[in-house]
């Protein structure tokens, strides 16, 4: 295997972005960016970081990481509630 990395910025708060085009891998472990001064989501393709009742996924502050065991980058989406913010990534393939 190999090992492979990345940055994800979303352009625009409560616009889901996938976190990589179609990638293969084995997992991935995501890191919201220190920077970040609101909150990064990570989920399917039904993830929302709204706050409240509506949110959907996993969130992160800054500094805060989630393991994925997946098959494919591309099936990683992710949510912000400050555009422009984003993580870094690490996968293995």
């Amino acid at each position: 295997g190999s090992i492979g990395d990345g940055l994800k910025l979303v352009t625009t708060a409560g616009t889901r972005e996938t976190l990589a085009a179609t990638t293969a891998c084995r997992s991935v472990c995501i890191t919201a960016k220190l920077t970040n001064t609101g909150t990064v989501v990570v989920g399917g393709s039904t993830v929302v970081a709204a706050s409240g009742a509506t949110r959907r996924g996993t969130p992160l502050n800054a500094g805060d990481s989630v393991t994925l065991a997946i098959d494919n980058l591309s099936k990683v989406n992710l949510d912000v509630t400050v555009s422009g913010e984003g993580v870094t990534y690490t996968y293995l393939s």
